[in-house]
């Protein structure tokens, strides 16, 4: 009995590895913060690489971490011109789906963002192991330190939010401004926006024409941010529809209630309890 229990308490681990390992995407160019890859930078003091940079920042009941996941900034930026095209890249388990991303740029640490680009439906699906959007920066931004975060909540699987954050300096205008809506937080705790599975029909689309509109100004000098209001909204995110993907993982929820069941039942004497990863 015991060989039977410690059998499918296996299998159900190996299964809900590779269910974990495909639901997980990360941005590795720009070096999100405190990435693994070589060449990005070392992390700033009091602070240590993530190893788990692929994992979600939240859930639709649990905003675990912060946006962007780190708060502290490298101290190395990578420059950018402003009308430049970032050809960004990311590390794929599996697209899930496909979903929903935005990039956005900020210029006061996070406090405000103004989105830059917004894919609907299509991003990542379809993905290979390396995927690669461009994402141009506005040709009138302004001159200064800026954060540049990406935003996914995936299609298929558990209701999730992904964010990783860049820390570059832009190279534009002395001083000026950059106008476009706030981003759509959705899947980030019960006060958040839900988005459901949308592997086919409703995808939840009609929440990014609701963002609010926002400018962010930047005074001559590198001075800081203000965002200001503004009266008229941007034109709408372009919008495509594609034919939907099955779910990555059929037997995942199997797998899971193999695992949570088993877990109860199975003490083995001096063997170390599992730990959260």
């Amino acid at each position: 009995m015991i060989m039977k229990t410690t059998t499918l308490f296996a299998a159900a681990l190996a299964c809900l590895s590779a269910m974990t390992v495909q639901a997980h995407v990360g941005m590795k160019t720009p070096c999100a913060r405190y990435h693994p890859a070589a060449g990005c930078p070392a992390p700033p003091s009091g602070q240590s690489i993530d190893y788990d940079i692929n994992a979600p920042i939240g859930t639709s009941d649990n905003a675990a971490r912060p946006l962007c996941k780190h708060t502290v900034p490298y101290t190395k930026r990578t420059v950018y011109n402003a009308g430049q095209t970032i050809n960004t890249a990311y590390s794929v388990g599996a697209p899930h789906g496909g979903g929903h991303c935005q990039w956005a740029l900020s210029y006061d640490e996070g406090k405000t963002w103004v989105v830059i680009k917004t894919l609907i439906r299509d991003c990542l699906r379809n993905a290979g192991p390396d995927y690669t959007v461009p994402v141009q920066i506005p040709a009138n931004a302004p001159s200064g330190k800026a954060t540049f975060m990406w935003l996914w909540n995936n299609a298929i699987g558990n209701r999730e939010l992904y964010s990783n954050c860049a820390d570059i300096e832009i190279k534009g205008t002395n001083g000026g401004s950059i106008t476009g809506v706030a981003p759509l937080i959705a899947n980030y705790g019960s006060s958040s926006v839900y988005l459901p599975e949308f592997a086919t029909g409703a995808d939840g689309r009609e929440h990014f024409d609701k963002r609010k509109p926002v400018t962010i100004r930047v005074s001559g000098g590198n001075g800081p941010a203000e965002p200001e209001p503004v009266t008229t909204r941007p034109p709408k995110p372009t919008i495509t529809t594609a034919r939907p993907k099955p779910t990555d993982c059929p037997i995942a929820a199997a797998a899971e209630t193999v695992y949570k069941t088993v877990y109860k039942t199975v003490t083995v004497t001096g063997a170390a309890q599992p730990t959260n990863a």
